[in-house]
């Protein structure tokens, strides 16, 4: 069906003055007929004028022609997608049926009521998702081990579908694989696609029973007989005020016993003080006696794994000005086995207080080094001498070779002149060094060289106080023995910190550990910022008053250990995740201490100049595993001397990893453990407000008792927003018959004028 519009590609004003001025100059032009020329003659002249002048006016009104065009053959898309994860063989709906049933006969019925409508298709899903058939899925089973509606949602979108798509989505919406952010991200690209997304929760708010046992730590790293706390973490579902008894044994032998009474608030907590004699791996194993009706008692057990070194953690601390900070920082330092401490504190230009506590046999003699001050109960000795060159620990032959970690403070920039920035880069990149700015930026200005390695940049500002906060990607790390609650709000019950800085932005690779809460808005701004840099890692931590942590008054009694734990995490976090120690060829790392049997296991080697010698070949062996497998490590990506440990998906078990090699190192094999995953039977309560939510940000709805006609009258009225009639708009000026005309009718009056000799 065609239709005719007008479109004026001038003014109305203009194009009526231009008719009543065209009328008048015909009008003018015919009354002064010269006599020689037939009224006849003259009539036809002036009319073909007339005429092609009325048609010149037409086209400047912008005729077009309308006509709509028909949409696309064939019917639009209908993807069905029915949960078949753990938790939907729960029975608790209605009619007392496991959840999935009911999913499979709702899909069931919308693609027989909706198969005149739509084109259907249906799939299942759990961690993966399969193609099904509508009347095939009561006949699936609900074992699935993990639930990613994030991939449920991308998988299920056409990629092109010009008739229309929309996906109905029947689960219980619990989302286990993964953040919750994911799946709003596929109901947006969702909606995208215009291709809303229509969800019918199954199963109702029905709660297991069960104690659960993790470390708040899975791992630690000490040195010969330092005594390590094993925090053990119990957490209930049901069992509010119950008793239960944890122990921890290690090789067989039972370490320790300890009664907890559960609580509802919050995880109970368990210490356990271990040590160790000789360097070293050593597995831990806590339990918990197991309760009755509890649904699982796979999550009764964890493993903790300690790795003793007889190498120290090397800490060369760099301070502008004699601060506070400082202070407190070197004190808490130093009170840590582990850590050999070598700090430089600028007094002035030409004067600095150098001092060294170290263990006596790697004590330096030299001539200014005063005797050693031994504490009470410490085997370690502390030197000191005044030097008068602030950049001559970083730029001699020897320097930075033994230092894993340098600590850089404020006004520091008589440490960092170009020659220590090149050394710096080239220790942190090559080497594995780690670079941790403790108070912000650590020079007032921030030079190109600087500003390479740091991940964040600053732009001044005026100073405020803030509480830092973790974000996700720092509770994961569990640099505190808090967990939960607990750990979310430990720095708003300490003092806030100050800043004069404002961080502009981080950069692309760097990563938020805490977030900076403002005491006077709610604007947030990077705390904690760390990136990776070659082989190493930059940590950059904003504001000062961090020594107020470690001097807490009375009311903060509760929060004394935080300052230390803080310290203390972040330096084994960052030796144990970078590069090879001081007089280390090579080292394996488990890439987690917990791996699920659905995920596959995996570990890191790292070699000290790799393409010196042949890479070794990694043995596996475990409670699962006939005999032992050899794995070759493969290269990992463009990182050099690094490698990728490959040992594909494993059976419930314990297992340890070595690298085949001449001698034996601590540092040359890692253990783990694989376990089933717990989330489908833990996790069953459904969540109709993640499924609410994939509704809205798709454009969808939220299916009641007639689906069927909700999802038609709702997809049809999507299609009328979304896509809206299509047309074709044909102008005058594109009909070439139309402009043929004009110039034919001007011709031929030319041709009477002339004839009649007026030309």
């Amino acid at each position: 069906m065609q239709t005719l519009s007008f479109e004026p590609l001038i003014p109305p004003a203009l194009w009526v003055t231009l008719l009543i001025l065209t009328a008048g100059l015909l009008v003018a032009y015919g009354l002064k007929r010269p006599t020689r020329i037939p009224l006849a003659r003259w009539t036809a002249a002036l009319a073909l004028t007339a005429l092609g002048a009325a048609l010149v006016l037409l086209v400047l009104l912008n005729p077009t022609w309308v006509q709509q065009v028909p949409p696309p053959a064939g019917k639009p898309l209908l993807t069905l997608l029915v949960d078949t994860s753990g938790s939907m063989a729960t029975p608790d709906t209605d009619r007392g049926t496991p959840r999935v049933q009911v999913a499979a006969q709702s899909a069931a019925a919308l693609a027989r009521d909706l198969a005149d409508q739509f084109e259907v298709r249906a799939f299942t899903f759990d961690a993966l998702l399969a193609p099904a058939a509508p009347d095939e899925l009561s006949a699936r089973n609900a074992d699935g081990p993990l639930t990613d509606l994030a991939a449920a949602l991308r998988g299920g979108l056409a990629p092109d579908r010009p008739q229309g798509q929309a996906l109905a989505l029947l689960s219980d919406g619990i989302h286990n694989a993964g953040d919750t952010r994911d799946v709003l991200d596929a109901a947006r690209l969702a909606d995208g696609l215009a291709a809303p997304v229509y969800t019918l929760t199954v199963g109702g708010q029905q709660d297991v029973r069960d104690v659960a046992l993790s470390f708040a730590s899975a791992q630690e790293l000490a040195s010969v007989r330092q005594t390590v706390p094993v925090r053990v973490v119990v957490r209930q579902r049901g069992f509010a005020g119950a008793t239960v008894t944890v122990t921890l044994r290690h090789a067989d032998a039972e370490v320790g016993r300890q009664e907890v009474v559960l609580s509802e608030a919050s995880p109970a907590e368990v210490r356990f003080d271990v040590q160790q004699e000789q360097p070293g791996l050593y597995r831990y194993e806590a339990a918990v006696a197991p309760l009755t009706e509890e649904v699982t008692r796979v999550n009764n057990t964890g493993t903790f794994v300690l790795r003793v070194v007889d190498r120290p953690i090397r800490v060369l601390l760099l301070e502008g000005k004699p601060y506070w900070d400082p202070k407190f920082l070197m004190r808490t330092l130093a009170s840590d086995p582990l850590i050999e401490l070598h700090s430089i504190v600028r007094l002035t230009d030409r004067r600095l207080m150098e001092r060294t506590l170290r263990r006596p046999e790697t004590q330096p003699t030299t001539a200014d080094t005063t005797a050693p001050a031994t504490q009470p109960g410490d085997t370690r000795q502390e030197n000191w001498r005044i030097a008068d060159s602030a950049a001559e620990a970083l730029t001699g032959e020897q320097a930075l070779r033994d230092t894993q970690i340098i600590v850089l403070g404020r006004d520091a920039e008589a440490f960092l002149t170009e020659p220590v920035l090149a050394r710096l880069r080239d220790w942190i990149a090559r080497d594995g060094g780690a670079l941790v700015c403790y108070r912000g930026s650590p020079v007032t200005q921030v030079s190109q060289q600087l500003a390479q390695l740091l991940p964040v940049r600053w732009a001044p500002a005026r100073e405020s106080r803030f509480h830092p906060r973790w974000t996700e990607r720092g509770r994961e790390l569990g640099w505190l023995p808090q967990s939960g609650a607990a750990a979310a709000g430990v720095f708003s019950r300490l003092p806030t910190l100050a800043t004069v800085t404002r961080v502009e932005r981080p950069k692309p690779l760097a990563v938020v550990l805490a977030a900076a809460a403002s005491t006077a808005s709610d604007e947030e701004a990077p705390a904690v910022t760390y990136q990776p840099y070659g082989a190493g890692r930059v940590v950059v931590i904003e504001g000062a008053g961090m020594w107020r942590w470690a001097f807490l008054a009375p009311q903060y009694h509760a929060q004394d250990d935080v300052y230390a734990d803080l310290w203390h995490s972040l330096l084994r976090w960052l030796v144990s995740s970078t590069g090879l120690l001081p007089g280390q060829t090579m080292s394996l790392r488990s890439d987690k201490v917990t791996f699920g049997t659905t995920e596959n296991c995996s570990a890191t080697l790292l070699l000290r100049d790799a393409a010196a010698g042949q890479v070794p070949t990694v043995e596996l062996t475990g409670d699962a595993l006939p005999t032992p497998q050899t794995v070759t490590p493969v290269p990992l990506g463009d990182e050099p001397d690094t490698y990728r440990v490959p040992f594909g998906k494993l059976p419930d078990g314990r297992y340890q990893a070595r690298i085949v090699a001449e001698g034996n190192d601590v540092a040359w094999q890692t253990t783990f453990d694989v376990r089933s995953l717990l989330e489908e039977q833990l996790d069953v309560r459904a969540r109709p407000d993640i499924m609410e939510r994939i509704a809205a940000d798709s454009g969808g709805a939220v299916l009641g008792p007639s689906a069927a006609s909700e999802i038609a009258t709702h997809f049809r009225a999507h299609l009328a927003r979304s896509r809206p009639p299509r047309v074709t708009r044909i102008t005058a000026w594109d009909r070439w018959w139309l402009l043929t005309t004009v110039l034919a009718l001007w011709t031929v009056a030319w041709g009477l004028r002339r004839s009649g000799g007026l030309i």
